[in-house]
């Protein structure tokens, strides 16, 4: 927990001047006062204004604004009570003779103290931003702060005789009213017209590289299945070893034959090739562009999966995707259906508008209606889908819709595409084998800046950057397609080949060394260490996929990989830094899931997590993050072994002293 100091100096500046007008306004409160009708509305402006604040930046606007309202109407009246208290006379100028009292000034400080109180809470558990009761709490205070000073303005109106004052709450109604009208309208016409404009025509969007010289006759027939609104799925099947399957994912506006070049290699690197087309384009699905609600690729996912028979435990799969189907690469190992497959590879990925990685328009390609698109996305925040397949992104082609080509899409289909929102905390989430490859002349993105944002955001995931590759090379320069089935077969041909050859390699050689062949022996008991480790790393995140919330779960697999990874890195450092940020993962989870209680817990659980925490940080070199929770070892823990060796850590990180198992040995 941090310490009062730290929460005081990392509060944004601005927060301190609404402070001192919030405590100005009160304080004149105090007293007998004469002022207009208008200076009345100040403070509860404030509150309306900050609670709007509050459900803007909720993970789930929706459920905010529901506890808002809920909140809202329960305020009301106990505002209007306390009005109706307040003396009140108007005078013959209009303006009002007010009595002295407390309200305007606790009022004024209850706003300030929920809304800080709900920033320092967010900020020392993030978790609970997208905790639903959580989202519904934080709602509900600004709601309540609402009502109860809208209430207390009417009460105090009601308490002031006169015509005029009354026609001024009638002003008052009918002007607000006509605002909520004007913004309604406003919102509607934005839906309405803010279509993706056109671009000029790009060469490339209309036909891939090379495609003059490709032999028609190695491309496969289109094959199909039924999803489960028995609408069709259409692939390319490219057949190979019958344990080893990539499904293939095209990129924006394309289809299965876009990758063809790419598929072939893998092809010919032994791998089963399932290029498939994703609904809405290359005949999958009903409408060209379009998809039926927001999910509807992931459900498909699933079901084109469990159709071709590929759910099996006797295969391994891999799922691939190119420019946008990289993004939806992505978007797969960090959501719930990351279990499907065994490992990913996003090829020249498509991560989000406000990647450090996106070229702005992605380098000339596609157009994207933004105030649509932000009109949609508040619709959808509050529950409701509607409009969502009005066109928003147009790419610069001028083929029209086809069986190869997508040339507009709707805002489902696009959004069902792409990561979400929070797309920087997906990243980082992701604990299923990833790498990413991009082509160091891309045109559409920063090619050069994907290194350093998956190392600050999941070390665990590589980035290989090919030379002398553009974008569209990656998926059609048979060059740029084999070093892509390479690094396929990097992330996947050591897990293949044990499970293939372990038996008989570990017979061999230990019959060799029962014979006294030492070097065989080694060689045996090496392979063996090598394939428990990685049966032991499988069998605990599958533990984690049974029961994600388990803290019983979660703590054994931490502290077991956090030694292994220390031992592993000299020789492995990426898989090593992958297996730390998961075991940081692991500890982050049960903090969050023990902050209600974290003061009840002893000298030996705080020290022991946050230690192993600041040692799992130090580990991957982020001394930052590792002397924050060095910092609240020696402030929760003063005077223990905790904190003498987190002292001793946070003079000297390389010092070879232990944070953890302090207490128990």
């Amino acid at each position: 927990m941090p310490s009062f100091f730290q929460i005081v100096t990392n509060t944004p500046l601005w927060v301190w001047p609404l402070m001192v007008l919030v405590v100005w306004l009160g304080v004149l409160g105090l007293k007998p006062r004469v002022l207009p009708l208008w200076r009345l509305a100040i403070l509860p402006g404030v509150g309306v204004i900050t609670s709007f604040t509050g459900i803007a930046q909720a993970s789930l606007p929706g459920l905010a604004a529901a506890g808002w309202t809920i909140a809202l109407l329960a305020g009301l009246p106990l505002g209007r009570a306390l009005g109706l208290r307040r003396g009140v006379r108007r005078l013959e100028d209009g303006r009002l003779e007010m009595t002295g009292g407390w309200f305007m000034l606790v009022f004024g400080l209850s706003i300030f103290a929920a809304r800080y109180a709900l920033g320092v809470l967010f900020g020392v558990v993030p978790a609970l931003k997208a905790e639903p009761l959580w989202i519904l709490v934080s709602g509900g205070v600004g709601g309540l702060v609402a009502g109860i000073g809208i209430g207390w303005l009417a009460g105090v109106y009601l308490r002031t005789p006169g015509t005029r004052i009354r026609r001024a709450m009638v002003g008052l109604w009918v002007g607000s009213a006509s605002l909520v009208l004007a913004i309604a309208a406003a919102f509607g016409a934005v839906i309405a017209f803010s279509a993706p404009g056109a671009l000029p025509r790009l060469a490339a969007g209309d036909s891939l590289p090379g495609v003059e010289s490709w032999n028609r006759s190695e491309i496969p027939k289109v094959e199909r299945v039924a999803a489960r609104d028995g609408a069709p799925l259409t692939y390319r099947l490219y057949p190979g070893a019958k344990d080893r399957a990539v499904v293939l994912v095209h990129g924006s506006s394309g289809a299965s034959i876009s990758v063809h070049k790419l598929a072939q290699a893998l092809q010919a690197e032994g791998a089963t090739v399932y290029s498939i087309s994703l609904r809405g384009h290359g005949g999958s699905g009903t409408t060209n562009g379009d998809t039926s609600y927001k999910r509807q690729l992931d459900d498909d996912l699933v079901d084109f999966v469990q159709a071709t028979g590929l759910s099996g435990p006797q295969v391994h799969r891999t799922l691939m995707g190119f420019s946008s189907g990289g993004g939806f690469v992505l978007r797969t190992a960090s959501g719930p259906n990351r279990a499907i497959f065994d490992d990913y590879l996003a090829i020249s990925p498509f991560i989000a508008q406000d990647s450090p990685t996106s070229r702005p328009a992605s380098g000339g390609w596609a157009s994207v209606a933004v105030p649509r698109v932000v009109a949609l996305s508040i619709l959808d925040g509050f529950g409701l889908p509607w409009f969502q397949g009005l066109p928003v992104v147009r790419f610069a082609t001028a083929a029209e819709p086809s069986a190869s080509r997508t040339p507009v899409y709707s805002f489902r289909l696009s959004a069902g595409l792409q990561l979400v929102r929070d797309w920087r905390g997906a990243l980082a989430g992701i604990d299923r084998p990833t790498m990413v490859v991009v082509g160091a002349k891309d045109e559409l993105f920063y090619a050069d800046r994907y290194k350093a944002l998956f190392a600050e955001l999941n070390p665990g995931i590589s980035v290989t950057v090919e030379e002398g590759f553009g974008h569209l090379d990656m998926s059609t320069d048979p060059r740029a397609c084999a070093a892509v089935a390479r690094l396929w077969r990097q992330l996947v041909g050591e897990d293949h080949a044990a499970r293939q050859r372990f038996d008989f390699k570990v017979r061999e050689d230990m019959f060799a060394g029962m014979d006294g062949d030492r070097v065989a022996f080694d060689r045996a008991m090496k392979l063996i260490a090598a394939t428990l480790a990685a049966e032991g790393v499988a069998d605990m995140a599958r533990a984690v996929e049974l029961a994600p919330n388990a803290v019983a779960v979660r703590v054994p697999r931490a502290t077991g990989l956090l030694p292994f990874a220390r031992g592993l890195r000299p020789f492995d450092r990426a898989e090593a830094d992958r297996l730390t940020t998961t075991a940081i993962r692991d500890l982050e989870f049960v903090v969050s899931e023990a902050a209600p209680r974290w003061s009840t817990l002893g000298q030996h659980g705080r020290g022991e997590l946050l230690g192993a925490l600041a040692d799992g940080w130090l580990q991957l070199g982020n001394v930052a993050k590792a002397d924050a929770y060095l910092d609240r070892v020696t402030t929760e823990l003063p005077g223990t072994p905790y904190a003498r060796n987190a002292e001793l850590r946070r003079a000297d990180p390389a010092a070879r002293v232990p944070l953890t198992c302090l207490g128990c040995h």
